[in-house]
């Protein structure tokens, strides 16, 4: 029976997950700073490279490349693979692919590509960079999953893959995200530091302008925003797309856009943008076409005489025609180590790499050198007296016999004798013999200058700048990204509102309708055990308040709720974040002074039924809002305001207590009413008025009941009592007794139960 220990759970769950993230860190999530590539890009890559499948290659079936990195070094899902693989193939996703893909391999739009069955690949020039001298002992190598094979440590990249291609990651506790940049100016930045190391970021960014995205588009952050966040390593970048006014006949004038943000969807883009006009957000356009090739062309009409700019101010602000892209120069060190550099150390361990890397090829060229030589050197001992050499092999019983001869009467080694032996016949003929000697001039002429190199830390380094110049000038192409002011266009949002007259309607339990009109209200149908709860006539350029039970409300412009075409409308809990149990109970229009005069006009004119229901906003206008437990206050209008989806504390209630009422304040006093059928008569002025979130002050003194409904009167008004029989008691304010808040009122109904006060 194996040994048992006791060990602390906590620490043991401390340990195993702690090994699990550094695993997840190191082997998966975040790029090397040499090569830039994470383990799977990286086995991708250099089984390609074994495959023989370069850039002047035939490609081969995707299918058999994920096959040899499954097999031989990566033993995970083909279909993370492939995706990896796919992505490296993207010229919108990778600013210098490097996979040549034949086929499908998505699109912008977000479409998939196709199975790996059915595309092909091989490596693209610049790849061939990274993989060179891999052979000449530049990098280690390591087992592979099953100690069969070795594979590359890391690869010996001569581009500065991190900083031109970016990458991005999610471990554990940490990420990574790095955007791309122009080959030429990373470049310069290197060569720049080869010759000055003590450089800062900003004579870095004399060369490195800034990111530049494979899908252009305009960058919005000033100098000394992108200062900082080379600095720091984080940050977040604001990227636009670029439009232009196309003129077309008659005068007209219609907007193209030609490149969006990366990362950015193009289809959901323009869905985005054709929500926006069919919900009449934006009236300018009249339509959205999308009309691109290999260029991008997506095009929008809009109504003659629209102001362009401010069309596009607002896409930007309501659509991802503006996005971010979050910096996080999170890596690993050449120590394996996790860490968020500067673009300073970016590039200059990016550097050490190279003169490490350099160091090593040449280190091996010289080796393999001296070695050719030291058998030419054999080779040149024979040559000096051929004929006595031929006379003692001819003499030789054997070839053991031949080889003693010859290195006791030359002075060769076993390796020099052993070539000798090999040699033919033919090569001994004096011209071959010329050939052989002067070989030997050459690579001692080599051998020198190698040697001369390696010993000069200067020649060393330049050989790393002429490898770096040789790719800038092979691969150098003009910046993508060009650079904005972020100065925004004003305009009004409410200019944009077509402002037409509609009805919405809500349910008891929270289904909203948003309708151009309801000729009949009865007409209407809902879900089962389902019912009206408020109908309300407002304007497009109107807010709609909607209070809940726990105390919330949630303000919203009217243009902004989505019409309903068919059906039982949508579950306002899809507009807003509602709590669990919490439902509307009042929707409650907050007029602009536009539609209270025309709710005025309608109002003393004969068409009664046009006026828009609700109250007016910024009037002085005032609600009272009463729970359940019969505390209450009254609340300015004026407070409420646009809210998030989150919406807005109005009342603070305790223990199991509801919002139940909220009318609006008029005449001179409050008739309140519980649920035993006590009344109670108190004036306006003794009830207190907050202006924020507040438990307010106890109305009427329910007891072991609850408070039922209120409404504001004048103090010889008559009220009726809607019964729960469907009978009506009418009552006389004067014949109810004026009380002090806080009492219990009395009995205004004694048999039967009231549902509700008109």
């Amino acid at each position: 029976m194996a040994k048992e220990k006791e060990s602390d759970i906590t620490q043991e769950l401390e340990n195993r997950f702690l090994t699990y993230a550094l695993s997840t860190i190191v082997s998966r999530s975040l790029p090397d700073v040499r090569d830039g590539l994470k383990p799977i890009h990286r086995r991708i890559l250099y089984a390609m490279n074994g495959m023989g499948v370069s850039a002047d290659s035939k490609a081969v079936k995707s299918a058999k490349i994920i096959g040899e990195v499954l097999g031989k070094f990566h033993p995970h899902g083909d279909t993370s693979t492939y995706d990896s693989m796919v992505r490296m193939a993207q010229d919108f996703a990778m600013r210098y692919p490097l996979v040549d893909g034949k086929g499908n391999f998505g699109s912008v739009d977000g479409d998939s590509p196709a199975a790996y069955r059915y595309t092909e690949g091989k490596l693209t020039p610049i790849t061939s960079y990274m993989l060179a001298d891999i052979k000449k002992n530049t990098v280690e190598f390591r087992a592979n999953y099953d100690n069969t094979l070795q594979e590359p440590v890391i690869l010996p990249s001569r581009v500065p893959n991190l900083l031109i291609n970016g990458s991005s990651g999610i471990a554990v506790g940490m990420a990574c995200s790095f955007p791309s940049h122009n080959l030429k100016e990373v470049m310069n930045a290197l060569m720049s530091l080869i010759d000055d190391r003590e450089q800062t970021t900003t004579q870095i960014m004399k060369h490195i302008k800034g990111p530049d995205f494979p899908t252009a588009g305009i960058l919005l952050n000033s100098k000394a925003e992108l200062r900082k966040m080379y600095d720091e390593g984080s940050g977040n970048l604001r990227v636009r797309g670029k439009w232009m006014l196309e003129t077309l006949a008659r005068g007209k004038t219609q907007i193209v856009i030609t490149e969006i943000p990366y990362g950015v969807n193009k289809a959901r883009l323009i869905e985005k943008i054709a929500e926006i006009i069919i919900a009449k957000k934006l009236q300018a356009l009249t339509d959205i076409r999308d009309e691109s090739d290999e260029n991008m062309r997506v095009v929008l009409e809009m109504k003659a005489g629209s102001d362009a700019e401010k069309i596009m101010a607002y896409l930007c602000k309501h659509s991802d025609l503006e996005s971010g892209f979050q910096i996080n120069f999170n890596c690993l060190k050449p120590n394996g180590e996790p860490e968020r550099l500067a673009i300073r150390d970016l590039c200059l361990h990016f550097l050490d790499f190279r003169k490490d890397v350099v160091t090593r090829r040449l280190q091996y060229d010289l080796d393999v050198l001296e070695k050719r030589l030291h058998i030419l050197d054999g080779f040149a001992a024979i040559f000096s007296d051929l004929d006595k050499a031929l006379k003692l092999i001819r003499s030789s019983k054997s070839k053991d016999e031949a080889a003693g001869k010859l290195k006791k009467a030359f002075k060769i080694d076993d390796e020099q004798t052993a070539a000798i032996l090999d040699i033919p016949l033919y090569r001994l003929v004096s011209m071959e013999i010329d050939k052989i000697l002067q070989e030997q001039k050459e690579k001692k002429k080599e051998q020198k200058r190698l040697q001369d190199i390696l010993k000069s830390q200067k020649k060393i380094w330049g050989e790393v700048k002429g490898e770096l110049k040789e790719i800038a000038d092979k691969f150098t192409d003009k910046r993508r990204t060009q650079f904005g002011s972020d100065e925004a266009v004003e305009f009004n949002e409410e200019d944009f509102i077509e402002h037409e007259d509609v009805v919405l309607v809500i349910s008891k339990n929270g289904w909203l309708r948003k309708m151009k009109t309801v000729t009949d209200p009865a007409s209407l149908k809902f879900k089962e055990n389902d019912s009206l709860l408020e109908m309300a006539r407002v304007n497009t350029a109107d807010l709609v308040a909607f209070f809940t039970s726990l105390g919330a409300v949630y303000v919203q412009k009217v243009h902004s709720l989505p019409y309903t075409r068919s059906g039982f409308g949508e579950p306002i809990q899809n507009l807003f974040k509602f709590g669990d149990g919490e439902r509307v109970i009042k929707l409650l229009p907050l007029l602009s002074k536009e539609s209270v005069k025309a709710q005025t006009a309608a109002g003393r004119g004969a068409q009664q039924s046009l006026a828009l229901d609700g109250i007016g906003h910024d009037e002085g206008e005032e609600l009272l809002l009463v729970n359940s437990a019969g505390y209450g206050f009254r609340f300015a209008v004026d407070n409420l305001g646009e809210t998030t989806r989150s919406g807005k504390k109005v009342m603070t209630l305790k223990d199991d207590a509801r919002l139940t009422a909220i009318v609006r304040v008029t005449g001179s006093h409050a008739f309140l009413l519980s649920d035993a059928g006590k009344g109670l008569l108190v004036k306006l002025d003794q009830i207190t008025q907050l202006s924020g979130a507040g438990v307010g002050v106890r109305l009427i003194n329910v007891g072991k009941n609850r408070f039922l409904a209120v409404k504001c009167v004048k103090a010889r008004e008559t009220v009726e009592l809607v019964l729960e029989s469907g009978k009506t008691k009418d009552l006389k304010m004067s014949a109810v007794p004026e009380y002090n808040r806080g009492s219990q009122g009395v009995t205004v109904v004694k048999r039967g139960k009231v549902v509700r006060i008109h």
